[in-house]
């Protein structure tokens, strides 16, 4: 069954079928009652918006849904906490023994009104004339002129 109707002049169609280059196609224009019948434009059921949380009007703030504010939160350190960080991870406290007997544990306070400089000044030094900051690598390598290289012929060649 075909769901396009033939030409409505048998001449018409006959001068048609002598002009294509493939004879058996077909106009392309659809039978009315046969294709896509219900049309998609006249659905007999109506669409039905799904009812979700961002449907709801009182509770979808806009500043939720925006996603150009969408930062992560900020911190802030100031001098006290940065020497009390610093003072906390120059203190070493004494670990069980081999023994698995608690001898004795070091215990002790930083100060409240702890300066950056003092805490800095407190810990030990990072780095001193015997041990050294790390050096970046220097390039082991020489260059030196190719071998196999052709050089260049000045003038022209005929």
């Amino acid at each position: 069954m075909s769901y396009t109707r033939p030409s409505a002049n048998s001449f018409f169609e006959k001068l048609r079928r002598l002009l294509t280059v493939n004879p058996e196609s077909n106009t392309g224009v659809p039978i009315t009652g046969t294709y896509r019948t219900p049309a998609p434009g006249s659905q007999p059921k109506t669409y039905i918006h799904p009812l979700t949380k961002h449907s709801d009007l009182a509770q979808n703030y806009y500043y939720d849904r925006d996603a150009r504010r969408n930062f992560p939160r900020l911190a802030m350190y100031t001098q006290n906490d940065v020497a009390k960080l610093i003072a906390v991870s120059n203190l070493k406290s004494i670990s069980a023994g081999e023994g698995g007997s608690n001898e004795s544990t070091q215990v002790t306070t930083i100060p409240e009104d702890l300066s950056l400089t003092e805490a800095i000044a407190f810990g030990p030094a990072l780095y001193s004339h015997e041990k050294l900051p790390p050096i970046p690598g220097r390039p082991s390598y020489k260059w030196k002129k190719s071998e196999d290289a052709v050089k260049p012929q000045l003038g022209f060649q005929i």
